[in-house]
């Protein structure tokens, strides 16, 4: 037989929630945060809890990121890989080096990260244009939450610029 489930109540704190933003109590079951709210609310939803004091004190639960970017993983094992790239003109000169060597429909790098560089300028639209001309160019950030792109790309995938954070040169 397992045992049965324990519940700790903290209240009497400043709990950061963004569903509950005057959240002032948790509860954890067995280490799983089950309900964030006010103390008195609280005490009625988990009568026979234990009871943790924080005396005001300022709790964040912990933060999972539990999404994944499948995609993104699968391009990378057969794109160009540009996670050490030492600054924008290296990752650059690669594009230009696969662009010459191979025929891809779309060149397809990832990780590159600015923050890294001496100069932290992510490249441009006008880089991949100068790296790699007419060609379909699609650079990942090592995130991959942005991307710069080619003009060719660009074309392909109009109409852009009537997107929210549309713009012509930077990812």
């Amino acid at each position: 037989m397992s045992p049965a489930p324990h519940t700790q109540l903290l209240v009497g704190g400043r709990i950061y929630s963004a569903s509950a933003p005057d959240a002032t109590a948790m509860a954890v079951t067995d280490g799983t945060i089950v309900w964030v709210g006010q103390d008195r609310p609280g005490r009625a939803l988990h009568p026979d809890a234990e009871i943790v004091d924080l005396h005001g004190a300022f709790v964040a639960p912990g933060f999972v990121d539990t999404h994944v970017h499948t995609t993104s993983h699968g391009l990378a094992l057969t794109g160009l890989d540009l996670t050490d790239a030492v600054d924008r003109e290296d990752a650059l000169r690669r594009v230009r080096a696969h662009a010459d060597a191979h025929d891809d429909a779309v060149i397809w790098g990832h990780g590159w990260d600015e923050t890294r560089w001496p100069d932290p300028t992510p490249p441009t639209t006008a880089d991949l244009d100068a790296a790699a001309p007419a060609r379909l160019v699609y650079l990942g950030r090592i995130d991959a939450h942005s991307a710069a792109a080619s003009s060719a790309l660009r074309a392909a995938a109009e109409p852009l610029d009537e997107l929210d954070g549309f713009d012509p040169q930077q990812p």
